[in-house]
């Protein structure tokens, strides 16, 4: 299990320095030649969504003695498909607070 958690961990910060990192230092170096606006709305909705999928991960882990059962599993793949219909209701209605109304 911690070698998972390392794997986990070690690429998901990779993805962060590669996959955000590397773009932006090109847009602002030799797209823009400096800084650039980003605009940013509703940013607290986007960060309560990552700790609401987060919630049933840390609660399960802490739960059942810092392991995870079989079955959570499927209690993260429902979350995570729970996340998505959200995330897809968010972009086609471009309501940031779907489901719950604008």
């Amino acid at each position: 299990t911690s070698m998972a958690l390392a794997n986990a961990l070690g690429a998901n910060v990779q993805n962060v320095f590669l996959a955000l990192a590397v773009p932006w230092f090109i847009q602002s170096w030799f797209i823009a030649h400096g800084p650039f606006p980003m605009p940013v709305q509703n940013l607290f909705i986007a960060v309560l969504e990552c700790v609401i999928t987060l919630m049933p991960v840390l609660i399960i882990y802490i739960a059942f003695g810092f392991s995870m059962p079989r079955w959570s599993g499927w209690v993260y793949l429902l979350t995570y498909v729970a996340y998505v219909i959200c995330a897809l209701g968010q972009q086609t209605t471009g309501c940031s607070t779907w489901p719950f109304g604008c």
